[in-house]
């Protein structure tokens, strides 16, 4: 039952012609489109075909995973609500815990030290030479 469903999902998939590699995997397919920033009109295109021809009440979420880009095929109920007309940030679902702080890379490292104020410099020295007994 399962083959069927995603080998009709695989076929739609090739005969939109927006995919240049299309893969499914656990119920997941990932497509790597000739245009990227076609996204998504393909995530609304393959939501029409799914909710239209498999399940009425179902819907898709879409995810980027590197160059290509995952389609979950979900119940209604589990779905991101990108197609409706509320306003949906994708944090509602969030923990408190979960809210994102920011990413702390190299570059930012090197920027803050880059604007970092003479004050802070004479500060932390002063920090140092009060846990050395100075």
């Amino acid at each position: 039952m399962l083959d069927k469903i995603e080998k009709r999902i695989i076929d739609f998939t090739r005969l939109t012609g927006l995919a240049e590699r299309i893969t499914m995997s656990h119920g997941t397919l990932y497509v790597t489109l000739h245009q990227p920033e076609q996204c998504d009109h393909f995530h609304k295109v393959i939501r029409t075909f799914f909710v239209d021809n498999i399940s009425n009440d179902g819907g898709v979420n879409m995810y980027a995973v590197g160059d290509e880009f995952a389609f979950d095929f979900v119940p209604e109920d589990r779905e991101a609500p990108v197609f409706s007309d509320e306003e949906y940030s994708g944090k509602e679902d969030m923990m408190p815990s979960d809210i994102d702080k920011g990413i702390w890379s190299e570059f930012a490292e090197e920027e803050l030290m880059n604007n970092m104020p003479e004050d802070v410099d004479t500060m932390l020295d002063l920090m140092n030479d009060a846990k050395e007994g100075r």
